[in-house]
C-alpha cells in the first residue's frame, strides 16, 4: 500500500511510517571509558556511525516497563557569560531495584556516565558526550502501587560545569547499541 485511502494532497506512506518514542531502557556508559574508546562519525550527518570501547568495558543498560513514561530525556539550553549550551538531562524510572543498582546509582554521584536511549524509529541518542552526566536526584518509590517499587533517579548535566555545547548526539540505526553490554 503505497498510500493510505484518506488523501487530501498529502504525501503521507503508511507502507513506511515512522514511529516516534523511545524504547525501553537506556544504557549508560563511565565517560571516561567513552573517552577511552573510539567514535566515528558520518563525514556529511556527523550522526555517530560506530562505537568501540575498550575491553573489559561495556554500557550497563537500565529497564524501564514503559519507556517514554518512565524514560525522560531533555537538553534544555543553558545560557552563561561565555559560550551558552545545552543541559542534556534524563530522568529515569528503573525497573530493577536491586541492591547492586542502587549501589551503581550511588556510585553516579560522583562518578560521570554518557546515556544512551534507543529511538523507536531505529536510531539511538546520546546524552553527556562532551561533558558527561551526574545523578541529581535520587528516589526510591516502594509503596507506589502504579510504579511497583521502582528507582526514580535523575541525570544531568553538573551545574559546577559547564554546558555541553552541542544538542544530543544521533546514532546511526546501522549501529547496535546493545553490542556495547556485556554478555
Amino acid at each position: 500500500m503505497a498510500q493510505c485511502k484518506i488523501d487530501r494532497g498529502s504525501a503521507f506512506d503508511c507502507a513506511n511510517l515512522e514511529q516516534a518514542g523511545i524504547g525501553n531502557f537506556v544504557q549508560l556508559i563511565n565517560k571516561d571509558d567513552l573517552d577511552n574508546g573510539a567514535i566515528t562519525e558520518d563525514a556529511v550527518s556527523h550522526e555517530i556511525e560506530t562505537i568501540t570501547l575498550d575491553t573489559g568495558t561495556y554500557a550497563y543498560p537500565f529497564e524501564s516497563f514503559k519507556g517514554s513514561v518512565h524514560i525522560t530525556p531533555s537538553s534544555p539550553m543553558r545560557k552563561v557569560t561565555s559560550v551558552d549550551g545545552f543541559d542534556h538531562q534524563v530522568v529515569v524510572m528503573a525497573f530493577d531495584a536491586s541492591q547492586l543498582s542502587r549501589e551503581n546509582i550511588a556510585k553516579m554521584r560522583f562518578q560521570k556516565v554518557v546515556a544512551i536511549i534507543p529511538l523507536l524509529n531505529g536510531k539511538s541518542i546520546m546524552y553527556g558526550r562532551n561533558v558527561g552526566l551526574r545523578i541529581s536526584e535520587y528516589e526510591e518509590l516502594p509503596s507506589d502501587p502504579d510504579k511497583g517499587g521502582m528507582i526514580q533517579f535523575t541525570l544531568k548535566t553538573p551545574e559546577n560545569d559547564p554546558p555541553e555545547v552541542a544538542p544530543p548526539c544521533l546514532i546511526a540505526d546501522t549501529f547496535d547499541i546493545t553490542s556495547l553490554q556485556s554478555v
